[in-house]
């Protein structure tokens, strides 16, 4: 969709009373969500086009309006795929907390997220996080990857100060869900200041700066703390019997023990049935 064929009803855009400055700022805005919207497809608008470029014409606007982290210069196709995902994790946040009653968001500590990193070993408590994250005034989005987006997930915060983690599933792993997850919750408890712009995570890279890495070694260290890992057998023999026995005794599903020892020894081709126990994709959606 292009300026030309731009539906009618976005004539009534909300102006704001700033003036011409502002009238600037929205053209400059429509121009940049013209270049996204060249980069994607039809058919990942959705039933409602319109309505989804509207949600990301409203998305551009505010990030450029803010300067945050999704104010670049560069727009590629994953660029425009990531914006179009945000907006539907807004949007959804944005309605759930219009229509529900949240509780005001009760501050989390590294404790917390030790306890709650506990909850991976029984795969019953995926379909319990919501209402968990929610009761702490968390909401918790779940929002599918679109094809060709290199997204994991996202945290941001809303103006009352609710925290909003939005999660792609992506990949349909247990142990990268719990390390995604973990890695949101841990902005939560170091970064919540900076969470008026939101944070995007595409986890397959290396963490760039210390905003990042502090979010990475605190997930990391929640699931399974240093010292347990210094002294894990399972690192120097690695037998399924040791890594279960191992992830009993921490507390964590195998799978996150599995997927730790893939990525730090480089070899994708380790307890690949542990790694493949759990489809969340499945748990969640039900359609795989």
């Amino acid at each position: 969709m292009t300026l030309t064929q731009f539906p009618d009803h976005f004539d009534d855009f909300p102006s704001s009373p700033l003036g011409s400055m502002d009238a600037t700022e929205l053209y400059e805005s429509f121009l940049q969500f013209d270049e996204l919207a060249r980069n994607i497809p039809k058919k990942q608008l959705g039933s409602d086009p319109q309505a989804a470029m509207y949600d990301l014409l409203q998305e551009v606007h505010s990030a450029r309006k803010a300067q945050g982290v999704l104010y670049r210069k560069k727009v590629d196709a994953n660029e425009a795929l990531m914006r179009l995902w945000l907006s539907r994790v807004r949007q959804k946040a944005q309605l759930f907390v219009t229509l529900n009653e949240v509780p005001p968001f009760t501050e989390m500590t590294a404790r917390d997220l030790v306890d709650f990193a506990r909850l991976s070993v029984d795969v019953g408590n995926l379909l319990k996080l919501h209402k968990m994250l929610l009761n702490r005034g968390i909401v918790l989005v779940l929002e599918r990857a679109i094809p060709g987006m290199k997204l994991d997930g996202v945290v941001f915060s809303f103006e009352d100060g609710h925290p909003v983690i939005g999660l792609s599933l992506r990949y349909s792993r247990l142990d990268i869900f719990w390390f995604t997850l973990m890695h949101e919750l841990a902005h939560i408890v170091l970064h919540h200041h900076l969470l008026s712009e939101p944070i995007l995570e595409d986890l397959d890279n290396a963490p760039e700066g210390v905003v990042e890495a502090q979010a990475d070694r605190l997930a990391r260290d929640s699931l399974i703390s240093r010292s347990d890992w210094r002294s894990s057998p399972v690192k120097y023999s690695s037998s399924e019997a040791n890594l279960r026995s191992f992830s009993a005794k921490v507390g964590v599903h195998p799978s996150i023990t599995a997927g730790r020892l893939q990525r730090e020894l480089g070899r994708s081709n380790i307890f690949v049935a542990i790694i493949n126990e759990v489809n969340v994709r499945k748990v969640f959606f039900g359609d795989e």
